[in-house]
């Protein structure tokens, strides 16, 4: 299993969870013990690990902060959405918010990471934050993007960062 994607997976699930399905995990390779087992914030926390340990590894300071944003990384304050793949091989990112919905202030983050999670590859994908939301998301509870792969990621604004096998 990829060294990042074991790192992140045990800090969503935390330290019992992790060490409870570790033998599961090892021997049928599946990120959806998350969603199953891990609690309602657990797909999030995820994504957000991920990002923090990748950015980390690759030398640049990280931290996971959920304030405002979830992960700063360097000079960068990045929101992250996670989805696993569905059953209709599609994935969902909602909630991404561009004003706080308790205080109706602008969210400060200046950067989007997508976590696209499926069981052969993960990938990450990262945008600045668009000006325009509506050219790039559909409305729903924030905003929200639901399509079959990243490979219909406008690649005007979206990057992709990295890909690993979660295996």
């Amino acid at each position: 299993m990829c060294e990042l994607v074991k790192a992140a997976h045990q800090k969503a699930m935390g330290d019992f969870r992790y060490m409870k399905n570790l033998e599961k995990w090892e021997q049928a390779p599946a990120l959806y013990d998350i969603k199953a087992f891990g609690g309602k914030n657990a797909v999030g926390d995820f994504g957000e690990y991920l990002v923090h340990e990748y950015y980390t590894s690759q030398g640049v300071d990280s931290v996971v902060v959920k304030c405002g944003h979830d992960v700063r990384c360097g000079d960068k304050k990045i929101e992250v959405k996670t989805a696993f793949e569905n059953g209709k091989g599609t994935f969902f990112f909602n909630q991404i918010y561009y004003t706080d919905v308790e205080t109706h202030t602008d969210k400060d983050w200046d950067h989007l990471i997508f976590v696209f999670v499926s069981p052969t590859k993960i990938e990450l994908w990262e945008c600045q934050k668009p000006e325009n939301p509506t050219e790039h998301f559909n409305k729903n509870n924030g905003f929200c993007w639901k399509k079959s792969s990243s490979d219909k990621l406008d690649k005007s604004i979206w990057t992709k960062i990295t890909e690993m096998d979660p295996r």
